[in-house]
């Protein structure tokens, strides 16, 4: 069992499935953040997601975070909050870059999850959308963050003014090419549930 962090802390972040499964104990919320999709492929794109979603700890609800719903996903923290009557812990959960390796590729093709943790490489998008949403939660309150969630929003509103200049020049968007990452950054605003809550805390 990994060890729990930030567990103080009403806004948490940190990367990838396994630092998931260090914050997300407690959690009412987790926003797993994945603004570029890994292929242009959009089957494998859901399989990428679906992937995600099973090795996420058991029990909160899941929501997708990108650059263009963090004040949707602020609102779902304050309804949380409001029909529980008690403040709504939220796991903020980088995806990051995933290079996969044979095993994930042979899953993949047996139509199976990859059961392997994710280790993930910094992605610059990812680390902006997950400040963006500690911003907007901020906007309305929801202010109690770890160390980790208030630097990465400390990094989105610092560069608040050259979001999409970075994300189109990351290296994310380098291998994947222009139209797949223009795509992603016109996605609309609404929340995107991955996941209903299964009943735990």
């Amino acid at each position: 069992m990994a060890e729990r962090t930030q567990e103080q802390y009403q806004v948490r972040f940190a990367w990838g499935t396994g630092g998931a499964a260090r914050i997300a104990h407690g959690a009412h919320l987790v926003v797993w953040v994945d603004v570029l999709p890994s292929s242009p492929d959009a089957a494998a794109q859901r399989r990428a997601l679906r992937n995600a979603t099973v090795q996420l700890p058991d029990g909160p609800e899941v929501v997708l975070g990108h650059l263009g719903n963090a004040s949707a996903i602020a609102e779902r923290v304050t309804g949380l909050q409001s029909d529980r009557g008690d403040r709504c812990v939220v796991a903020v959960v980088a995806a990051g870059l995933h290079h996969p390796g044979a095993l994930d590729d042979a899953a993949e093709a047996a139509g199976e999850t990859v059961d392997v943790p994710d280790a993930p490489d910094f992605a610059v998008e990812d680390l902006l959308a997950a400040g963006a949403v500690v911003d907007a939660l901020a906007a309305v309150g929801i202010d109690h963050t770890s160390p980790e969630a208030a630097a990465a929003c400390a990094a989105y509103t610092g560069l608040r003014r050259a979001v999409k200049h970075l994300v189109t020049a990351s290296e994310s968007a380098a291998v994947l090419g222009r139209e797949p990452v223009h795509a992603a950054l016109a996605v609309g605003p609404g929340l995107v549930v991955l996941r209903e809550s299964r009943g735990r805390a």
